[in-house]
C-alpha cells in the first residue's frame, strides 16, 4: 500500500504514533503506509460528516443570482475574481471590482487561528453594482479560495535550495520542524509532506488547486493548521479504528460515531437545507 497524496490530511504520523497522545496505536515502523491511508480516509470522512472541508482549496465556482443585494457563498476564504454573465450566455463578461461588494461577516478574519470563512457577499451602495445580484441561473462566477479557515503558521525553517516547478525532494534548513502528513505552504503553492529524510522533505505538489511554481532559496516554509478540535477528532477516530481492526485490510469506517469525536466535530458541522 502506498501513500495517496491528492488532498490534505487532518493529522500527521508523528502525532498519531505519540504514546502520550493516543496510547501508541501503531508502535512499529512498518505501519506508516497503512496509517497514512487511514488518516486520509478519516479526513475524507470528517469532510463528509461536517459537509465542508477545512483545507484551503483554490478553484472556480458558479452561483445563481439571488435577485437581491446579497449572494450566499458558503465557506469562502478569498476572492481572486468575481464575474457576472449579464446576457446569460455563460461568458462572464462583466468583472466586479473589489469596491463593488463586501464580504460578510465583516469580522470573519479567516487567516487568523480563531477566524472563520465568509458566507455571503453584499453589493455596496457606493459601488457600481448597487442593484445587487441579478436573478438568473449560474450567472456569477467566483475564482477564489474556499474552506473553513486559512491559518498559516511559520515553521521556523526556510528553503535550503532554489526550487523549480517540478522538484519533489525539497531541502530545508531543519527537517525536525516538520512531520509526515503536514500540508506546507511555500509562497502560494501548497504541498503535502509524504516522507522526511533528515533535512529533505519529499512532497506531493501542487496541492488543493494551487499552481506549481519556482521558489527562491531562503523562502519561508509555512505549515497550514486546522481547527484544533478537527485535528484531535481525526487522530482519535483514526487511533480507535486502528486498535479495533488489527487486520487492517480491508479498511472500513464504523457506522456509529464515537461520542467524543462527535462532540469535537458537531460545532463545525454544516447541516444541508
Amino acid at each position: 500500500m502506498g501513500r495517496e497524496a491528492y488532498r490534505s490530511l487532518y493529522g500527521d504520523l508523528t502525532k498519531i504514533k505519540d504514546t502520550s497522545r493516543l496510547g501508541d496505536p501503531a508502535p512499529g515502523t512498518g505501519d506508516a503506509d497503512e496509517l497514512w491511508q487511514l488518516l486520509l480516509s478519516i479526513s475524507e470522512a470528517i469532510d463528509a460528516y461536517c459537509n465542508r472541508h477545512f483545507y484551503p482549496l483554490t478553484t472556480t465556482r458558479l452561483f445563481d443570482g439571488s435577485g437581491t443585494k446579497r449572494l450566499l457563498v458558503p465557506d469562502l476564504l478569498a476572492i481572486t475574481t468575481l464575474k457576472a454573465d449579464e446576457d446569460e450566455n455563460k461568458t462572464f463578461e462583466v468583472t466586479w471590482a473589489t469596491t463593488d461588494y463586501w464580504t460578510e461577516p465583516f469580522n470573519a478574519e479567516p487567516t487568523r487561528h480563531w477566524g472563520r470563512h465568509y458566507d455571503s457577499l453584499l453589493a455596496r451602495k457606493q459601488g457600481n453594482k448597487a442593484d445587487g445580484f441579478k436573478l438568473a441561473e449560474q450567472n456569477y462566477q467566483i475564482v477564489g479560495k474556499w474552506g473553513y479557515r486559512d491559518y498559516q503558521e511559520l515553521s521556523g525553517s526556510l528553503l535550503a535550495e532554489a526550487l523549480d516547478s517540478t522538484e519533489t525532494a525539497i531541502d530545508v534548513d531543519s527537517g525536525t520542524h516538520f512531520a509526515i502528513g503536514q500540508t506546507i505552504l511555500i509562497e502560494s503553492e501548497q504541498m503535502l509532506i509524504t516522507s522526511i529524510a533528515t533535512n529533505t522533505l519529499t512532497v506531493a505538489r501542487p496541492l488543493n488547486g494551487t499552481t506549481a511554481a519556482t521558489h527562491a532559496d531562503d523562502t519561508p516554509v509555512l505549515i497550514l493548521r486546522w481547527p484544533l478540535p478537527v485535528e484531535r477528532a481525526a487522530l482519535i477516530w483514526a487511533a480507535r479504528l486502528w486498535t479495533r481492526a488489527p487486520a487492517f485490510e480491508p479498511f472500513y469506517v464504523d457506522a456509529d460515531q464515537d461520542t467524543d469525536v462527535r462532540i469535537l466535530l458537531d460545532a463545525y458541522r454544516r447541516i444541508p437545507t
